[in-house]
C-alpha cells in the first residue's frame, strides 16, 4: 500500500519523497496499491486483488499505527478476513504529547483495543514467528 495526498503542503504529497515506498522494502513489492484514506479498501482495487489471489487472512504491519494500520485491521475484519495485527511491526510519528495523554504508548493502546475486540488477533512479531515455527499454519 502506498498512501499519498493531493495537497502540496503534505509530507505525503503524490510525487514527493515522503509518499514513496521506503527503499528497504520497495524491491520486495510485487504490486503497489495507492490509497488516499486510512482504509486501503476505499476507492482502491484491493478487495479485487485479494479475491483473485484467494487471500483469506491478512497480517497488518506498517505505518501509522493509529490510522492506516488500525483502519486496515477493522476494515479487513468487517469484510470477513481473518486479521492478525503485528503490534510491534507498526510505527507512528505521533507521541503521548501529540494526543495530550501523558504516558500513552500508541502501539500498545491500539493493540490492546483490537485485542479486546475479540475480532482481531494481536501478536508481536516474535510471537508470530514462534507460532509459525510451532504450527506452520500461519
Amino acid at each position: 500500500m502506498r498512501h499519498f495526498d493531493d495537497e502540496e503542503a503534505s509530507p505525503l504529497y503524490k510525487g514527493s519523497a515522503g509518499s514513496e515506498l521506503h527503499s528497504s522494502i520497495k524491491e520486495y513489492a510485487d504490486l503497489v496499491i495507492e490509497k488516499q484514506t486510512p482504509s486501503p479498501f476505499l476507492n482502491t482495487n484491493l478487495a479485487t486483488v485479494l479475491e483473485k489471489l484467494g487471500v483469506k487472512h491478512l497480517f497488518i504491519t506498517g505505518f501509522n499505527t493509529e490510522f492506516c494500520c488500525m483502519f486496515t485491521a477493522i476494515a479487513a475484519f468487517d469484510r470477513g478476513y481473518k486479521v492478525t495485527f503485528l503490534e510491534n511491526a507498526t510505527g507512528t510519528v505521533n507521541t503521548d504529547e501529540t494526543y495530550e495523554m501523558k504516558g500513552l504508548d500508541i502501539r500498545d493502546f491500539v493493540g490492546t483495543v483490537l485485542h479486546w475486540s475479540d475480532a482481531v488477533e494481536v501478536l508481536d512479531y516474535e510471537e508470530y514467528v514462534d507460532e509459525y515455527k510451532t504450527n506452520k499454519t500461519v
